[in-house]
C-alpha cells in the first residue's frame, strides 16, 4: 500500500521508485528462468544473444501477479485497472562509453506496430540485476504527463494517433511530446528488485548500454476496464480515471 506522501509524489512526477520492491528470491527465480530460456551462460557474452524483445517468454509469476503489486494497483486505480501482463526487455552491451549519448526524445505507450490500444493507465518495470548510468536503463521525462494531457487538450482529435500525420511528425516526432516536460530525461539506475511506477503520459524510452552487463528488464502494464467507453475521453481532470 502507498503512503499518501507516494501517492503525492506520484500525481505530480508521473512515476515513482520504490526500492527492493521485488523480494530477492523472486528475482533470483526469473534470474534462473531468463537465462534458461535463451541458452545462454550469465557470465560469458559470447553465449549471448542480441534481441532487444525476448521472444515467447515471460517471467513466472508475472510481475503483475505479485501480490503485493495487486494491492498496489487495486489501491490506485480502485479496482478499475486489469491486464498485468508483460515481457522482457533487454539491453544488451553495445559500445564504448565515448559513444553514450542521453536520448533526445521519450514516447508515450499505447501507440505501435498494431495501432492504437487505447486505455493504457499504468506500467511497472524492475531490474533482474543492477543497472548503473549508462547502462541501458529506462530513461524517463520527470512531469512530462502534465505536458502530454495539454497537447491532447489542445488536439484532441489526435489522440487515436493521428498526431503521425501532422506535417511537423518527420521533424519532431515523439518530441512534440517530451519537448513539452518541463525537466531533463533521467536514467533509472538501481539494484535489482528496484521498481519504477509509471503514469500513461509519461515520456520515457530505452538507452544504449555501454557496461558489460545486459539490463534485464521485466514489466508490467494495465488498462482501463472499461477502455472501450473511455479511450477517446480527454478529460479536464488528469486523475478522473484513477482512484487517488
Amino acid at each position: 500500500m502507498l503512503t499518501p506522501e507516494q501517492l503525492e509524489s506520484f500525481k505530480d512526477n508521473a512515476y515513482l521508485i520504490l526500492p527492493g520492491f521485488v523480494e530477492a528470491e523472486q528475482i533470483a527465480s526469473w534470474h534462473e528462468q531468463f537465462w534458461a530460456h535463451i541458452d545462454a551462460d550469465a557470465q560469458d557474452s559470447t553465449t549471448w544473444p542480441d534481441e532487444y524483445v525476448i521472444g515467447d517468454f515471460s517471467v513466472s509469476p508475472r510481475l503483475g501477479e505479485l501480490p503485493e503489486m495487486q494491492v498496489i494497483v487495486d489501491q490506485i486505480g480502485g479496482g478499475s485497472f486489469t491486464g498485468g501482463g508483460g515481457s522482457m526487455l533487454v539491453q544488451w552491451p553495445k559500445s564504448t562509453r565515448a559513444n553514450w549519448q542521453m536520448p533526445e526524445a521519450g514516447h508515450i505507450d499505447g501507440y505501435g506496430p498494431g495501432g492504437w490500444s487505447g486505455g493504457f493507465m499504468l506500467g511497472a518495470t524492475t531490474y533482474l540485476e543492477p543497472v548503473e548510468e549508462q547502462g541501458g536503463g529506462f530513461v524517463y521525462w520527470p512531469k512530462s504527463h502534465h505536458g502530454v494531457h495539454d497537447f491532447f487538450h489542445e488536439f484532441p482529435d489526435q489522440l487515436a494517433g493521428s498526431f503521425t500525420e501532422r506535417d511537423d511528425w518527420e521533424d519532431r516526432k515523439w518530441g512534440m511530446f517530451s519537448d513539452r516536460s518541463p525537466t531533463d530525461p533521467v536514467e533509472f539506475t538501481g539494484q535489482a528488485g528496484d521498481l519504477i511506477l509509471w503514469h500513461c503520459f509519461l515520456c520515457h524510452t530505452g538507452s544504449t548500454n555501454v557496461r558489460s552487463r545486459p539490463r534485464q528488464a521485466v514489466f508490467s502494464r494495465w488498462h482501463h476496464a472499461d477502455r472501450e467507453e473511455m479511450k477517446y475521453d480527454v478529460p479536464e481532470d488528469l486523475w478522473k480515471y484513477w482512484a487517488i
